[in-house]
């Protein structure tokens, strides 16, 4: 190429240049383009091919060093399931689990299961710890309890005594969808001995320091029919046999209900006829879970005349209004539960209502904060207001308020000179069904810490 370039600079007339002979050179100036331009894709080429090498190597590098990454990652995984064992549960999730499965078994002895279980009686405050035996069975000859079978036949029973000497026998036998119609049936009886129930005297200004106690026996036996026309609506009435005795308390703590009043004054101390009792009722029950309910409400009304068969003496009539709502508010484990009760007591001139039928106050469901018939008169007012949550899944806390007045008179029933009783609450309870449910009520006379194993409301 550098000859070449020596013969295009050469000059054809050159002065003191050895002559040559003339001959044409072709040396055009795109020629030389040409030659420099191959020359420089020439370098590119080999350019390219060693670039392309380095890259397929270190791409084989990247890809090899991947799937030994991979391999490191699954052998890793596989040593971990080899050894896997379960986290370990902390002091208070072992709590809870123990609690609830305690609450399960407690639930099933206190009666959620068919068959025999333990009942505490049912009595009332202050008669001590109630043990007993109760059999249940529901749906008799039927594996499944539907509420559209026919015929469907159902008993119950049960005996109990507590630690202050109270007694309870009772059975009934209900049979239910006669015939599959919506009729059905029940007969009961029951005798109970109460050694030590309280009296403070009758009417709204009864004192507290004038406790004493009296004996209750009675023996109790009838039989209902109702009808259930629609879902939560029933209609029914019955009559009942009852044959009531009273008798000097036995609470060694005080002093018998006769020694500290005229037992004159007090209508049905003296003598205690048997009595025929009829009665009419309607209620309507639309709550989602009627043993622990969350939502609905439950609404009813009784009528009760009362008949003396000996002394023609104490014939009177009752009227009971009862009503329940449960609010739940925008969060779903919230509830603010409602309720009104009314009772009414009527008898012609002449006759008396007997203390032990009259309407009370006091104790662990009806005015808490105050001991158990604290109030008591022919007459008696009845609210109660719950606002109940969530705190556990198997537990709910409440504040409550309730307030009430008995009067002797039906005029005197309103809104004024209440009493009041308020407090907080635990409440234990299954999927459906309360378990059991501790108090803590304060009034103006008193702290009382309540257990109960039946809802409040």
């Amino acid at each position: 190429m550098l000859k070449l370039l020596k013969l295009c600079l050469h000059k054809e007339d050159g002065v003191g240049v050895k002559s040559v002979p003339r001959r044409t050179v072709v040396c055009p100036g795109r020629f030389l383009f040409t030659l420099i331009f191959v020359e420089l894709i020439g370098l590119a080429c080999l350019s390219s091919s060693y670039l392309l090498a380095q890259s397929d190597g270190e791409s084989g590098q990247v890809e090899e060093t991947t799937v030994s990454r991979a391999l490191d990652i699954q052998k890793e995984r596989q040593a971990k399931v080899t050894i896997l064992v379960p986290p370990e549960k902390g002091s208070v999730e072992k709590g809870l689990n123990k609690m609830e499965q305690g609450m399960g078994y407690f639930n099933a002895v206190m009666g959620s299961f068919h068959g025999f279980h333990y009942t505490t009686g049912g009595f009332p405050a202050g008669a001590g710890w109630g043990y007993g035996l109760g059999f249940t069975q529901n749906a008799i000859g039927h594996r499944y309890e539907g509420s559209k079978l026919a015929n469907l036949i159902d008993f119950d029973s049960a005996a109990a005594y507590s630690t202050r000497d109270y007694y309870r026998v009772g059975a009934s036998v209900r049979m239910r969808n006669i015939a599959g119609s919506p009729l059905s049936i029940g007969v009961a009886a029951e005798g109970i001995e109460f050694p030590e129930e309280d009296f403070f005297g009758l009417g709204p200004d009864s004192n507290e320091s004038d406790r004493s106690d009296y004996l209750l026996r009675s023996l109790h036996g009838g039989a209902d029919i109702w009808l259930e026309p629609v879902k939560g609506l029933r209609l029914g009435g019955g009559a009942h046999y009852l044959s009531p005795s009273i008798g000097s308390g036995r609470d060694p703590r005080y002093p018998t209900a006769e020694k500290v009043f005229d037992s004159r004054e007090i209508p049905g101390w003296q003598v205690q006829p048997d009595f025929f009792r009829y009665d009419g009722y309607v209620d309507f029950d639309f709550r989602d879970k009627p043993m622990n309910p969350r939502s609905g409400g439950y609404y009813g009304a009784r009528f009760s005349n009362y008949r003396d068969r000996e002394f023609n003496r104490y014939d009177f009539r009752q009227w009971t209004f009862d009503g329940s709502q449960y609010i739940q508010l925008p969060n779903q484990y919230r509830v603010l539960a409602l309720r009104a009760n009314v009772v009414m007591s009527d008898s012609d001139t002449g006759f008396e209502v007997p203390f032990y039928y009259m309407p009370d106050l006091g104790g662990a469901i009806r005015l808490r904060g105050f001991r158990e018939y604290r109030f008591r008169d022919e007459n008696a007012l009845l609210l109660s207001a719950e606002y109940r949550w969530e705190a556990w899944w198997a537990m709910d806390m409440a504040l409550f308020v309730d307030a009430g007045k008995v009067a002797h008179r039906k005029a005197d029933i309103d809104f004024s000179n209440l009493e009041y009783g308020y407090g907080v609450g635990l409440r234990f309870h299954s999927s459906k069904a309360l378990v059991a449910r501790l108090d803590f009520a304060f009034s103006k006379e008193r702290f009382i810490p309540l257990l109960r194993f039946e809802h409040v409301f």
